[in-house]
């Protein structure tokens, strides 16, 4: 009996101090992905006061304008000055800048760093030098130089051309964007809908958690999952930056 009341409290130790633990990881991912949300809600209005001119407080309105405005722009890239996107029926006027779709690209996409084989390209050439009355020997490395120096009145010629390859690292953002579904509009914990607001004085942007005080949850029996208010982002400015 003594062997096992040892074994009883040490599978209690063991639940009391990693379960908490867990609850803990818990509430800081939702946390995480709360705000994630609501900046990606703060990134889509941005777009939209660049191409309408102002913001709206309809996240489903505001996801769908910007999601057919990429689309459109992806489909063709000379979607650009001023268009009729046509929402849920209803026509809506924008004016698409020319860069829009890079900026939507870096925006809208989790960056993934890969790496890449680049062939280099090394000429030898001669180019006459007036002052030495005589041919100067320079190396020039990648074809595009290359061809502007043959545009050059002091060309003479090329003497050898070699060829080496070097590991380049670069940011992809085609693999992994991702869709402005109407799930990212509401709070991951809550399922309830960020609140966005707007003040028609200063035409200030809130984008705000709807956990007023604290939401709870049961856990595993005896535990609890708390969450608190995951803050707000006003006029741009999250206010868990100055955390």
């Amino acid at each position: 009996m003594l062997d096992w009341l040892v074994v009883i409290v040490a599978i209690i130790l063991i639940v009391v101090i990693y379960v908490p633990k867990r609850i803990w990881a818990e509430e800081e991912r939702y946390q995480t992905e709360s705000r994630r949300r609501m900046q990606i809600i703060q990134d889509a209005e941005n777009f939209f006061n660049t191409i309408r001119g102002d913001y709206t407080t309809d996240g489903n309105i505001l996801f769908k304008l910007i999601s057919q405005a990429y689309d459109s722009l992806i489909a063709d890239t000379t979607f650009i000055d001023f268009q009729i996107i046509d929402v849920d029926g209803s026509p809506y006027r924008v004016n698409i800048p020319e860069f829009l779709s890079y900026q939507m690209d870096t925006t809208f996409t989790v960056g993934r760093q890969l790496r890449q084989e680049v062939l280099d390209t090394t000429y030898t050439i001669t180019l006459w030098n007036d002052e030495r009355a005589a041919n100067d020997t320079i190396f020039i490395n990648g074809s595009v130089g290359f061809a502007q120096v043959k545009l050059d009145s002091a060309f003479r010629e090329v003497l050898d051309t070699s060829y080496s390859t070097h590991n380049e690292v670069y940011t992809d953002y085609k693999w992994n964007r991702y869709r402005l579904e109407s799930e990212l509009l509401n709070c991951p914990v809550t399922r309830k809908p960020f609140i966005i607001s707007l003040d028609s004085t200063t035409i200030e942007l809130t984008i705000a958690s709807p956990i007023v005080d604290e939401h709870v949850e049961p856990r595993y029996v005896a535990f609890k999952f708390k969450a608190k208010n995951h803050g707000k982002i006003v006029g741009g400015d999250p206010s868990w930056r100055s955390q």
